[in-house]
C-alpha cells in the first residue's frame, strides 16, 4: 500500500517535511488514493506558503484531480485570492474537465428530477438556461429575488 508521504506532509502544513521530500525527489504531481495532488491538497488547507514551495518545486497548476478540477479552479471555489493569484503566476488555470462538466451537469439534472427542456434549435443557450431555471425554481418554490 503506498503512503504518500508528501501528500501527508502537506495535509499537516508540515513545511519542513515538504521540503525535505521534494528534496528527496518527491513526486509533485502524483494523484494519491483521493485523486488529489500534493498541490490539490496544499490549497485545500489553504496553505499559501506551502503552495508556493510546490510551484517552485515544478508542480504541475494544472494537473486535474480525479474530479475534474486544477488546483486554481479549487482556490477560486473556496475564495482563495492570494493563493489563486499565486498559481496564475505559475501559469496556473481555472479548468475543469470533461468529467467534472458531465458529472455536475447530470448530478443536477438528478437533484431536479427534470427531464431537459426542449428548446428549438435557434433560440440559444440563454433561452435554454432561462427555461431550466424558471422550471427549478418553479418546482422548488423558489421566488425571484427583488
Amino acid at each position: 500500500m503506498k503512503t504518500y508521504p508528501l501528500h501527508r506532509a502537506v495535509l499537516s502544513a508540515n513545511s519542513e517535511a515538504v521540503l525535505v521530500l521534494i528534496r528527496m525527489g518527491a513526486s509533485l504531481n502524483e494523484l494519491d488514493e483521493q485523486g488529489h495532488t500534493p498541490l490539490h491538497w496544499a490549497v485545500f488547507g489553504g496553505y499559501k506558503d506551502i503552495v508556493r514551495t510546490l510551484l517552485e518545486a515544478g508542480a504541475n497548476p494544472n494537473t486535474f484531480s480525479n474530479d475534474g478540477v486544477t488546483p486554481k479552479w479549487r482556490a477560486c471555489d473556496f475564495g482563495l485570492l492570494e493563493i489563486e493569484e499565486l498559481l496564475t503566476g505559475y501559469g496556473g488555470r481555472a479548468d475543469t474537465n470533461e468529467h467534472f462538466n458531465k458529472v455536475a451537469f447530470q448530478l443536477f439534472n438528478e437533484l431536479m428530477s427534470l427531464p431537459l427542456p426542449q428548446v428549438e434549435k435557434q433560440s440559444g443557450v440563454a433561452v435554454f438556461i432561462n427555461k431550466w431555471v424558471q422550471r427549478a425554481k418553479g418546482i422548488l418554490g423558489v421566488l425571484p429575488v427583488r
